[in-house]
């Protein structure tokens, strides 16, 4: 069994985007969200995974891709204490996705116009020797800051170029105005605890404010706002998770109002508090120093 699957429900991992689920009884999980391109795949057992009027079978042969911001459920199969249902999500940072999509337009990519919400693919040996990697890589800190990344893109990579992601290819436009997005997406990036607006990104970008936000959400998949706040939430993870830095500092310096909005959106955005994060990272890794918010 994976070293951070030690607990029910989710577990957080210090690498971000990356969580693993376990569950050891038959568990429903309503309207959970993804951002943004993000990889689900079953470790151990069997899930289901509703999509409007779509279900989908998932098991350890099959890949789940999800292309944009999407709220499905997921149902577990036949899990129970002796064989509980171990699963694994990792999304796709919309910089990375950006930089990716950017380097196969130039390529040469696909004339699809709209794209689809997710699609399932085999997982081939590749992929699942990627995956493998990854999850090796993450457990040790020199290998998880200088290994992970460069493994997360050869899987980003690998799940672009399927035939199935031609849509999600073709939404990146022109190259050389979406690199001018990408350069903003860094800014953001670094500047993201400013009070930063949209008129102030676009007149950045040479952009005007109207075309700039259109262009940043064709390449980025979310709003120039929405990345700013998923920008504050992604350094507030890390400073948490392994800085052990506390809840309400962290919700000040990354540039949120209050540490009860940082709190919400937290939850939103991961699927458990900042406080509960640390103490399910806390029981996995016993060794570590306890934090309190």
């Amino acid at each position: 069994m994976l070293p951070f699957a030690a607990s029910e429900g989710h577990n957080p991992v210090i690498f971000p985007n990356l969580c693993i689920y376990r569950f050891a009884r038959a568990t429903t999980i309503a309207k959970a969200a993804t951002f943004g391109v993000t990889l689900g795949m079953v470790l151990q057992g069997q899930a289901r995974i509703r999509l409007g009027a779509h279900t989908l079978s998932l098991e350890p042969t099959r890949l789940l891709v999800f292309t944009r911001e999407t709220e499905h459920h997921l149902s577990t199969v036949n899990a129970g204490h002796e064989r509980p249902y171990i699963g694994m999500s990792l999304g796709f940072g919309p910089e990375r996705v950006a930089r990716a999509l950017i380097e196969l337009a130039e390529a040469g990519g696909s004339s699809a116009s709209e794209p689809v919400p997710a699609f399932l693919l085999p997982c081939d040996e590749a992929i699942a020797n990627a995956l493998e990697r990854l999850l090796a890589a993450v457990i040790h800190p020199v290998e998880r800051k200088l290994i992970a990344p460069l493994v997360v893109d050869e899987i980003l990579f690998r799940l672009l170029q399927s035939d199935a992601a031609a849509a999600v290819r073709s939404g990146v436009g022109q190259p050389n105005d979406a690199k001018r997005i990408l350069e903003t997406m860094g800014y953001i990036r670094l500047h993201h605890a400013e009070k930063l607006n949209v008129e102030r990104l676009a007149k950045r970008a040479g952009m005007s404010a109207s075309h700039f936000a259109h262009r940043f959400r064709a390449v980025a998949r979310m709003s120039p706002m929405r990345y700013v706040r998923e920008a504050r939430l992604e350094r507030a993870r890390t400073l948490l998770l392994e800085n052990g830095s506390r809840v309400g500092e962290v919700a000040l310096d990354v540039g949120f109002e209050s540490p009860a909005h940082f709190t919400r959106e937290y939850k939103r955005r991961f699927g458990t508090s900042p406080s509960r994060s640390l103490a399910a990272l806390d029981l996995a890794s016993p060794d570590r120093p306890s934090r309190r918010p």
